[in-house]
């Protein structure tokens, strides 16, 4: 039986089916997990916004993924590297419910932080 929930909207109402109730599958490609992927790796500090490269292997519902990033300086690259692993396996499983073998960080380059503006002088 679906189950009606009143969002506080006016004419607005979230249903919720049971999984079994919905007909259908759902397909998420490779190049949406990657993009998650890439989004979820830029969300961790300690990451350059132009990285990471992302390459993904799938076998049936198991996966692979491999990440490549740019580490701004003067970061950890052993504690970036683990919360973008951490990070992007949990955010993997729970939007796309991917089963991982792996979740592999390289950092391959290391970049000066970004330059903030400097105040013009009064004088």
């Amino acid at each position: 039986m679906a189950e009606v929930a009143s969002s506080g909207l006016a004419d607005t109402q979230v249903v919720e089916l049971p999984a079994e109730a919905l007909p259908g599958s759902l397909t998420i490609t490779d190049h949406a997990l990657e993009r998650i992927a890439g989004q979820v790796a830029r969300g961790v500090p300690g990451v350059a916004p132009s990285s990471p490269k992302v390459e993904w292997h799938r076998l049936g519902r198991r996966a692979r993924v491999s990440l490549e990033i740019t580490l701004v300086w003067p970061s950890s690259a052993a504690s970036v590297a683990r919360e973008v692993q951490t990070a992007v396996g949990r955010e993997l499983v729970r939007q796309a419910a991917q089963d991982l073998d792996a979740v592999t960080v390289t950092v391959r380059d290391v970049a000066r932080p970004p330059r903030e503006a400097v105040a013009p002088r009064v004088r």
